[in-house]
Formats: structure tokens, sequence, C-alpha cells
């Protein structure tokens, strides 16, 4: 097996993407870290290299390990070749990574494996050390809040326009520290002045606004202090409109990713201004993640985020109402876990 490693000085999502494009397959790809969007984007470029072959996505912890393992090189009738995702890789037990293990000395890179894990991993661990030794290991962070607007700009070229220094200014600041809502606020900008491909500051201002994400701090209060009956409110004060579903769900996830970010840093004795560093959050807006984090456990940001993504495929696929789905996570989220 050819040996791919990035694990010397810590590179930048570009150079981690340049050697996806242009390394060898591997057999092994361990990708993690805070910024999902990255991941994301890292697990696509893998699925290029296999000319877009269809994935299969599992997630530690949830689903069973057999699973995992009577998919991974298991060929389909419809398909030669697959891609098999284990995602929450952060969540296995030791039992599990080494079944993986043992498993990988029998696949090669035209059976390959992608894992994705929320946060750091110890690439000590087995199985986690083994995807160093044969595969690809990329961390991915959360850009610092002075590489936003440069963000910004290239998130914008991606997608055919072009950001005024003014308007990538204020798109960071109105978004902060999380590519994927950045990414989509870019998208409705670029709708908002089609057919033009140069975008103001005046376009972001009229188009972007701050209302989900304050929205998104409200409802997040409420789930986290359990309190069910203002949170109905809350939603039925937002959700006027059906068509405003999915972005009220992309608010509020990318509110508690921030909330788990912010949880991280304060676990790791980070100060008021490193936080500030880190996640792009200011001034009140700070102070308000600050004391939400605290509200929830690690399994409550785990299970909002589980429950948001199954809420994501429901919005785009099911004729059930945007209101009852809302509510059912809202139920799920006020029930007090025994």
């Amino acid at each position: 097996m050819a040996t791919s490693r990035l694990t010397s000085a810590f590179p930048s999502a570009d150079d981690i993407f340049a050697r996806l494009e242009k390394d060898a397959l591997a057999p092994l790809y361990l990708f993690h870290g805070e910024e999902t969007y990255l991941v994301d984007q890292a697990v696509l470029r893998v699925r290029r290299r296999m000319n877009d072959v269809p994935v299969t996505v599992f997630h530690a912890g949830e689903d069973l390990l057999d699973r995992v393992l009577e998919t991974w090189g298991t060929p389909s009738l419809f398909a030669p070749q697959s891609l098999v995702v284990l995602k929450s890789a952060e969540r296995l037990k030791a039992g599990d990574r080494e079944r993986l293990a043992a498993a990988a000395e029998t696949r090669d890179a035209t059976q390959p494996l992608v894992v994705c894990a929320h946060g750091k991993v110890d690439l000590r661990q087995q199985f986690f050390a083994l995807c160093g030794k044969v595969g690809i290991v990329a961390e991915f962070r959360p850009p610092f809040a002075n590489q936003l607007p440069g963000w910004a700009k290239q998130l914008a070229r991606g997608r055919g326009v072009q950001l005024s220094d003014d308007a990538a200014r204020l798109l960071a600041d109105s978004v902060g520290a999380d590519l994927s809502a950045l990414a989509m606020e870019i998208d409705k900008v670029a709708a908002f002045v089609f057919p033009a491909q140069d975008i103001a500051a005046s376009d972001v201002a009229a188009c972007v606004g701050d209302s989900h994400q304050y929205d998104a701090f409200d409802l997040a209060d409420a789930l986290g202090h359990r309190d069910r009956q203002r949170a109905f409110v809350l939603m039925r004060r937002v959700l006027t409109n059906d068509n405003e579903a999915l972005r009220i769900l992309h608010a509020l996830v990318s509110h508690f990713r921030r909330l788990w970010r912010v949880r991280d840093l304060l676990a790791n004795g980070a100060s008021e201004l490193q936080i500030e560093r880190e996640t792009g959050l200011r001034g009140q807006r700070l102070r308000g993640a600050l004391n939400q984090s605290r509200m929830y456990a690690l399994a409550d940001l785990r299970r909002f985020l589980h429950s948001a993504t199954t809420l994501d495929i429901m919005l785009k696929s099911s004729r059930s109402s945007p209101a009852a789905l809302f509510d059912a996570l809202i139920l799920d989220m006020c029930a007090r876990k025994t």
C-alpha cells in the first residue's frame, strides 16, 4: 500500500485538497477537526477521485459496526464501486477500532473507507494510527476571524462571483466563523445579484440579515432551558413561511456548531479573548454563547446535530408539514434524558 501522510507542519485546507486531488487513492482516510464544512469538502474530493461513485454514510455509536463492515468493500448490484463514509468516529470504542484495523488488512485503495470525526482524535489509538500509516490523515480547524474575509472571497470565486473587500468583511462580520453558513449566505447573495457577478457591500446589506441568527439564539436558549412552551412560541413566530424552513434549520445548526466550539475552548482553558479570535463572536453575542454553551452536555449537542441531519433530509423529501417536523425536534430536545 502507498503511504501518504499529512502529519508534519499543520497544512492549510488548500494544501490538503491539492493532495487529495493529485495523490493516488488511499485505502483509508481520516478527516477530523471542528470545521465540518471542510471535512465534508474533503470527502467530496475523495468521491470525485472515484468518479462520483455512490456514497453510503454511517454514524459511529448509532449504526452497528457490523453494517459498516458488511458494506465496506462489498460490490453493489447497481454500481461496481462505492464509497463508505463513517462519521462521528470520535465515538468509536476500543473494540470497534480494533475490528476496523483488522478489516483494513484485507482492503486496499480500490475499497477506501473515509472516517470523519468531530474535534481532535488520538492518533496513537489503534486504527487511527493505522490511518496515518497507510492512508491520509488531515485535521480541519475553523478559520480565525481575520481569515474570514479571505475565505468569503474564495468561496465566492468558486461560485463564479466576486466580492468587494467591503462585501467580504461585511459577510464575515454578519455570519462569523462558520464556513457552512458563510457559503449558504454567498449562494443567497449570488442569486440576489444574478446575472451580475460583482457583489458590493450594499448587496450584502440588502440580502443578508441577522434575523435568523438571532432567532436561532433565542431558540437555542429555550431548548437549553428545556422550555418547551417558549420554544414552540418562538418557532411559530419564525416559521411563517414553509419556504423558510431550511434557512431556519441551517441557522440553528450553525449556532449549535458554534456552541460546541465554545464549549470545547472553555474546557481547554481558553480565555474570552482566545474564544473571540477562534469563533469570530464578539460582545453580547460572545457573552451569550458562553452562557449558552454551559447549558448543553456533549450528548445534547450530538443529539441535536443528529436530529438536525434527519430533519434536513425530511424537509427536502417529505410531504410532512415543516411545523410538525420542527415540533418533533423541540419535543426531543426538551425531553429530560435519564
